[in-house]
């Protein structure tokens, strides 16, 4: 049975492979809202952190899911009173493990005018995914595959889009070393609107991950290559463990540059960085974290998890 799914996993490799070579990789998503953070824990990796597990998170390798039995939810609030709520079930499934979440973000209500800029009604701006997941470890093989396909609505007034997307990825294991090597491809799909069906860009996201041997530090490195080497984009983070109980989370990309509008020094360090703190007690796991823009801005995010 592994050697007929080893079999699969090589075909769909090879094929996503293909993809890259024939088609170009942008680091820019179809939909700025695809890159947005749904999980306070990811949030304090600062974009980092694919190989990191979670339930909710939209950057995530879809093999690297939570094991265990979880629920996790989350609420990011964003500058001018933008919020992302989301919420997430892993449990074990076939061999595997299946995960089902639910994001949203409200971008908030406002007020139309007609031509003769008379106020007219209101309307709300959100987005909404629905995603469902399932990734297994292989036996006697240190190879671990998923995939995972989601619903995405996007509603401005009466104008509505639709996009169906699906992510592919897989992650080597190397035990001894305590590392991690993944490759995944999100951004698999077509879009559907009123009046016009596009093609989404897919994007593909290297990534490694090493546990240090004399440190209590995990280290987290991720790529978003691209055609012209200076639009790939890296990211990295790591994650602390302070004790049994409290764990601290950094982490920071190039997109400081683009955030860089000749501040002072501190905000050209801190920017386009998250930092977090995470607290452990009993089957509940508790995460605060921040994300700090170049330009002052401040993203801030609460988590909570729980072991069923």
């Amino acid at each position: 049975m592994d050697r007929v799914m080893l079999m699969i996993i090589m075909h769909l490799s090879f094929g996503f492979l293909l993809l890259l070579l024939l088609t170009p990789s942008r680091v820019e998503t179809s939909y700025p809202a695809f890159d947005v953070f749904t999980s306070s824990a990811q949030l304090g990796l600062g974009g980092a952190g694919f190989l990191n597990p979670s339930s909710i998170s939209s950057k995530l390798n879809p093999a690297s899911t939570i094991k265990k039995r979880m629920f996790a939810t989350s609420i990011i609030r964003y500058p001018v009173s933008i919020t992302s709520q989301s919420a997430g079930l892993s449990l074990p499934w076939k061999n595997g493990t299946g995960t089902a979440s639910i994001r949203h973000i409200s971008y908030g209500t406002f007020r139309g005018y007609n031509d003769d800029a008379q106020p007219t009604k209101t309307y709300k701006s959100g987005d909404t995914w629905l995603r469902g997941s399932y990734s297994r470890q292989l036996v006697n093989i240190p190879l671990r595959f998923g995939m995972n396909t989601q619903l995405y609505s996007s509603s401005l007034e009466d104008y509505i889009i639709r996009v169906l997307e699906f992510s592919a990825g897989g992650i080597v294991y190397f035990e001894q070393e305590k590392s991690t090597i993944g490759l995944s491809i999100h951004q698999i799909g077509k879009e559907f609107s009123s009046n016009a069906v596009g093609i989404l860009s897919p994007k593909t996201v290297l990534s490694g991950s090493k546990k240090l041997a004399h440190l209590p530090l995990t280290l987290f490195i991720d790529a978003l290559p691209s055609w012209l080497i200076s639009d790939t984009e890296l990211f990295i983070g790591g994650i602390f463990q302070v004790n049994n109980v409290m764990q601290i989370r950094w982490g920071t990309s190039t997109r400081k540059g683009d955030h860089n509008i000749h501040q002072g020094l501190l905000q050209s360090i801190l920017g386009a960085s998250g930092f977090g703190v995470g607290y452990a007690t009993g089957p509940t796991l508790i995460h605060y974290s921040t994300y700090i823009y170049g330009t002052g801005a401040v993203i801030q995010g609460l988590e909570i998890g729980i072991k069923l």
